[in-house]
């Protein structure tokens, strides 16, 4: 279909709309294509400070698309289906990596991959008509490429419990697991995903932001000798920065710290 993605922007907000309604937003080939070009432009973009990922009608996303993969597990060998398991690969990478803040705005039912696509973002602001489950093992599936930053997100046993038992969860009872960061009224996950960017993107230094967000992807499960020695690196580059150097003129000169959005 045409504008299976929606491209909106919000100021220094770029909103990814996942357009598939009829089919509850699934991750398609040209879902996976257009989530990765769209994040890839957004991360080469100085003037977008958050992505906010989104689904149209009345869920996030139902997850692969269940057709397609039937198509390329039938009808593919090895390397069609490797090809395929690395496009959705990518776009983890993408988002998982991804410089700016991200934030999945979440109405309806985050399902399978489309509960993965939520939980590869910094933060989740779902609805309490929101559900979430991973469904895979329920078709024989498994999932493979969630299971590898899930626990980013929840505790190891959470995790183990989310995977093997493909229970539908509420809005609430993903929230006191660790899946959903805020629970907000049905119909307001976007603006509360917009006051929440905004708010952050205030405070947070885009340098700094991104600095931190690759330092807990790289430092995340390393010893922690060699942790700490990169971290020292890490922070001998930022305290270099620019940015870095204008927060801390600024709070010696006025006590305050910028607005970052105030360039």
């Amino acid at each position: 279909m045409d504008d299976i993605l929606l491209t909106t922007l919000d100021g220094p907000l770029m909103v990814l709309t996942l357009n598939d309604p009829d089919r509850a937003n699934p991750l398609s080939p040209a879902m996976v294509e257009a989530l990765t070009t769209g994040l890839e432009k957004a991360a080469g973009d100085p003037e977008i400070r958050a992505v906010i990922l989104t689904g149209a009608g009345k869920h996030f996303s139902a997850g692969a698309d269940l057709a397609a993969l039937e198509q390329v597990a039938a009808g593919g060998g090895v390397e069609a289906n490797l090809e395929d398991s690395r496009r959705l690969e990518k776009l983890f990478v993408t988002l998982l990596g991804h410089p700016k803040l991200s934030i999945a705005a979440v109405g309806g039912a985050a399902v399978a991959g489309g509960c993965g696509l939520a939980t590869a973002c910094d933060f989740v602001i779902a609805e309490s008509r929101s559900r979430f489950c991973y469904t895979e093992i329920k078709i024989g599936f498994i999932a493979a490429l969630v299971s590898t930053f899930l626990t980013r997100r929840v505790p190891g046993h959470v995790a183990r419990r989310l995977l093997l038992d493909p229970e539908m969860l509420d809005g609430r009872r993903a929230l006191e697991l660790g899946l959903v960061d805020e629970l907000v009224d049905d119909g307001e996950c976007l603006n509360q995903a917009k006051e929440l960017a905004l708010r952050i993107s205030r405070k947070a230094s885009p340098a700094a932001l991104a600095a931190t967000k690759a330092l807990l992807n790289d430092a995340v499960g390393v010893p922690w000798r060699d942790a700490l020695s990169f971290a020292a690196e890490v922070n001998v580059r930022q305290r270099m920065h620019p940015e870095c150097r204008r927060g801390v003129r600024s709070f010696l000169e006025s006590k305050n710290t910028p607005d970052w959005l105030d360039e």
